[in-house]
């Protein structure tokens, strides 16, 4: 019980502390999380997302099992709520809030600060592959579902290509496919500190986002959703990353980023297509305040080597 506190106090505190900073900007000072939102997404994910992967020696092989394993673990939560939504009697946007709920995850926000602190570097350049994969992931299958249908697959799929962490990506295992190991100091300075201030501008923004919470309602559906998130989602990543011969930092990463709460992206979507926000914010707001609990005791059992 004491090592559990100790996880919970070294790797959470502080998550949650930077998060109530900007919760607390956005209660005193009504700041808009938009602007900062945008800046995190055109400038300061894809830098990380960039020196993460050029920085770390991760071969083209493992590349393809953890992202394909990430898309693989968000299509099997898509598909097993959505035959848990099949017999409730709910709306079609109700529906839609929720399964976009249970498979997209906070893996940027919540999901790189945690990896980083409980397991290092090595283990955050894995996270950004599931981080990548996720978001790539909501901007396609997400927006389809929020959409109700409406926008085309191919529509969807061209959101992708408005992703700059996709990019970032790609160049990343470009050059380093070109034998390009360093880059030139001015650059390589650029880069590393905009990746040093993406995690906790992450979670301030993450506090911004929350501190717009109204109140809870449908707790039915919000439960559902919250339980497919963090217990049946690292469940199946658990099973996913055996399959896959995960071990060691990809291992941890793959399945502590399988457990984390609903992705803020989720409002954003719901917003976007009118899918019942209030919902979506719902179970943002439930997973965010009840993982904390849930991710230690997984990172308990992934350093204890239980799983």
């Amino acid at each position: 019980m004491l090592e559990l506190l100790n996880i919970f106090v070294d790797n959470m505190i502080p998550v949650l502390a930077i998060a109530a900073i900007g919760f607390y900007l956005r209660y005193r000072f009504d700041i808009d999380p938009r602007k900062m939102s945008s800046m995190m997404f055109h400038v300061f994910s894809p830098a990380l997302t960039f020196n993460a992967l050029y920085t770390r020696d991760i071969s083209g092989g493992d590349f393809l099992r953890f992202y394909g394993g990430t898309l693989a673990l968000l299509l099997t939560i898509a598909a097993f709520s959505l035959l848990l939504l099949r017999w409730q009697k709910i709306s079609s946007t109700e529906r839609a809030a929720t399964l976009v709920a249970t498979f997209a995850f906070n893996g940027g926000n919540f999901g790189l600060s945690i990896v980083s602190f409980a397991f290092g570097d090595e283990a955050l350049s894995y996270a950004v592959l599931a981080f990548v994969a996720g978001t790539t992931t909501s901007y396609t299958l997400g927006v389809y579902i929020s959409s109700n249908g409406r926008a085309s697959i191919m529509q969807s799929l061209a959101n992708v290509l408005r992703t700059p962490s996709v990019y970032a990506l790609v160049l990343a295992f470009a050059l380093k496919g070109a034998g390009i190991q360093e880059l030139p100091p001015a650059l390589g300075r650029t880069t590393q500190l905009l990746a040093d201030a993406a995690i906790p501008m992450m979670l301030v923004l993450l506090g911004l986002q929350l501190g717009g919470f109204g109140r809870f309602d449908r707790l039915r559906l919000v439960g559902l959703g919250s339980v497919v998130r963090l217990l049946m989602a690292p469940i199946a990543g658990i099973f996913i990353a055996s399959i896959l011969g995960l071990s060691g930092d990809a291992k941890f990463a793959f399945i502590l980023q399988a457990g984390m709460p609903t992705a803020v992206m989720t409002i954003v979507l719901a917003n976007e297509f009118d899918t019942d926000p209030d919902l979506a914010l719902s179970i943002v707001m439930t997973t965010s305040f009840i993982s904390p609990i849930s991710l230690s005791l997984l990172i308990y059992l992934l350093q204890n080597g239980t799983i």
